[in-house]
């Protein structure tokens, strides 16, 4: 005659159970601590590489379409303090369809929808060595209105620059680094930095940069600034 279990049976059937059922269910919260941890470092390595593709990017452009005023002109593109960088490059360029002459506040030059507003240029003719900043107020029927009169007088042909201005900087309090483009603020481009570091080499026209996050991966980059040769 077959017997069912005993309460002794069931008890030890019951404790086996639960020692599985704990045995298994810390498995899976190890495995999804394991996956979290991957997926963060994951993330984590995919926003460094992002952000050293920008800063490449901006490097590469330095000085860009600035080459044959820098040879005349005491023009600067590149510059950099403890933790911060800027560097300038022209994004469009055009020639004056027409003399302009100091006191002057408008430039007739071809259309280009890289002339806009707010946007900053440089005007200048190398055979009157003649150079100057100003900042694009509108453009009206082909000509573009400039916020400040002409300090110089500028013949037909002379070029005109449209600039862009890049500026990274290091926020120690917020381990962040952010980036700013032309006029507008800074927005950020690394979270849980913990330093970044920026030398120039003028001599060889180079930038060295290194960027820590949580004081574990450092990304060195050694960047020549090709437009400034």
């Amino acid at each position: 005659m077959i017997k069912g279990f005993g309460i002794l049976e069931m008890l030890i059937a019951l404790s086996l159970g639960l020692g599985i059922l704990t045995v298994i269910i810390a498995h899976s919260s190890e495995s999804a601590r394991v996956g979290q941890r991957i997926a963060g470092n994951q993330q984590r390595l995919e926003a460094i590489f992002h952000a050293v593709d920008v800063i490449k990017s901006d490097l590469s452009k330095c000085g860009m379409r600035l080459q044959e005023a820098r040879q005349f002109f005491a023009i600067a593109p590149f510059s950099c303090v403890a933790g911060s960088f800027a560097c300038s490059y022209g994004i469009a360029d055009e020639l004056l369809l027409e003399g302009a002459v100091r006191g002057q506040q408008t430039l007739k030059v071809a259309a280009d929808e890289f002339f806009r507003k707010d946007r900053a240029v440089l005007v200048y003719d190398v055979a009157r060595q003649a150079w100057e900043m100003n900042e694009i107020d509108g453009r009206l029927d082909g000509t573009l209105l400039l916020k400040a009169p002409l300090q110089n007088d500028f013949p037909a042909n002379s070029r005109v620059v449209v600039l862009k201005k890049v500026e990274y900087k290091y926020f120690p309090a917020r381990s962040m680094l952010k980036r700013k483009s032309d006029r507008g603020n800074f927005q950020p481009l690394l979270e849980e930095v913990s330093d970044f570091y920026v030398t120039h080499f003028p001599d060889a026209n180079s930038v060295l940069y290194r960027i820590e996050v949580n004081k574990k991966e450092q990304v060195r980059g050694y960047v020549f600034l090709l437009n400034l040769v």
